[in-house]
């Protein structure tokens, strides 16, 4: 499944500097005027005399007992959209478009970590509704829509050198997506799914710009049948070089293994074993930059390429090796947004053909882009407009299919 990317968090509003002011010229007093420590014995108790009265006093930006509102910030986003899906259930032979109304909602809260303790919470919820309602198959009941929700919770701790931290996930899925990474057959398939996903992190700085992380993440994925469910987890490394605000070279490895609940091995061919389970493992390296290009941070963009061998543990049917990157970028001028990210990936399997009768092997290639233009009319009003391109080609025609999705709508902040 694809995660929605969350929504940025609103950065804190810096507390303004009182400004000194400066030292008003002195006049010359006439020679019966009272000397200094005279005149502060006669001005002191007048000024302090409100004080005392009113008790101890309150500086601004002082609190003996802080109110815990203070510290955090939150902000709700209502969405409504409207447009258009070609290819709706990402078929390779019988695609069918749709128009489609889009609701949808995003809740952000965040603790500043004034003390060091720091909290976010992040809930975002879409509901997409086809007009015309899609259908699989003569037997099947039309699909009417596509549903995800997504919520996290993470704390983390800002200690001067080490960063330990952690974040709880959850992904609610009823889409359509292909089936490559957890099913035998070629092509997409419509699922209903839940990711938990439990990630425990600890970060190192070093005094210079280098850091170090290490993460476990742990994730249960469960699919409603025929999908077999299964666990993923592994550890993950990663060193990083942060040399500008909000830019930084990184370099990953993550070891991946994901043991299936019900799905079977099977042979070089692909005929399932009765009595087995199948297992995979993958090996993951990843390299990234991030690099904001004028300030005040107006133009940011992330480039990532990746590569991923994956073995199973039975006679290989599932082994591929997998090359891909993406290349995101965002552009903020006054009133005006966009943002855009394209992906790409091949995959190479070592032992599945396209047939029996033509003993070649599979091979894919998948490429997606997005974009995104929005309007501020107010601090909280804007509309936008979407597009999705999906594409993936592959010597397998079960395994080839092109979708495209516009929209436009509006969203309010509260």
């Amino acid at each position: 499944m694809i995660s929605p990317e969350p929504r940025a968090a609103r950065p804190p509003l810096a507390a303004p500097s009182p400004d000194r002011g400066a030292r008003a010229p002195r006049r010359p007093h006439p020679t019966l005027a009272p000397s200094r420590p005279q005149l502060l014995s006669h001005v002191l108790p007048l000024l302090l005399a409100p004080i005392a009265l009113a008790g101890h006093p309150d500086l601004p930006g002082i609190h003996r007992q802080p109110d815990i509102g203070l510290f955090w910030d939150n902000l709700l986003t209502l969405r409504l959209a409207g447009g258009h899906k070609q290819n709706a259930i990402l078929s390779p032979f019988n695609p069918q478009d749709t128009p489609l109304l889009s609701a949808g909602l995003e809740w952000f809260a965040s603790r500043l970590p004034i003390d060091g303790h720091g909290f976010t919470f992040f809930v975002s919820a879409d509901e997409r509704r086809y007009l015309n309602p899609v259908e699989v198959s003569p037997d099947t009941p039309g699909i009417r829509g596509e549903r995800t929700v997504l919520s996290q919770a993470s704390y983390k701790w800002y200690g001067r050198t080490w960063v330990p931290s952690v974040s709880f996930t959850h992904l609610h899925a009823e889409q359509a997506f292909d089936a490559t990474e957890i099913a035998s057959d070629p092509g997409s398939i419509r699922a209903v799914g839940d990711s938990l996903i439990l990630a425990p992190t600890l970060r190192h700085r070093f005094p210079a710009i280098l850091y170090v992380e290490a993460s476990f993440p742990v994730n249960r994925q469960l699919f409603r049948a025929p999908v077999s469910s299964h666990w993923e987890y592994g550890p993950k490394a990663l060193v990083g070089l942060a040399y500008a605000t909000n830019s930084a070279v990184e370099l990953s490895f993550q070891d991946i293994h994901r043991p299936f609940d019900t799905r079977r091995q099977t042979d070089p061919l692909g005929i399932p074993l009765n009595d087995t389970l199948l297992a995979t493992h993958d090996l993951r390296y990843e390299a990234s930059w991030r690099h904001t290009w004028n300030q005040p941070h107006r133009f940011q963009t992330t480039l990532r390429a990746f590569h991923v061998t994956r073995a199973d543990n039975g006679a290989g049917y599932s082994d591929y090796t997998r090359l891909g990157g993406a290349l995101a970028a965002r552009f903020d001028a006054g009133k005006w947004s966009v943002r855009s990210q394209a992906r790409w990936s091949t995959y190479d399997f070592a032992l599945q053909i396209i047939s029996v009768f033509e003993p070649i092997p599979r091979t894919r290639v998948e490429t997606d882009v997005e974009a995104r233009v929005e309007y501020r009319w107010t601090q909280r009003l804007r509309t936008y407009g979407e597009y999705f391109h999906e594409r993936q080609d592959s010597n397998v025609a079960a395994d080839r299919y092109r979708s495209h999705t516009a929209l436009a709508g509006v969203e309010i902040d509260f």
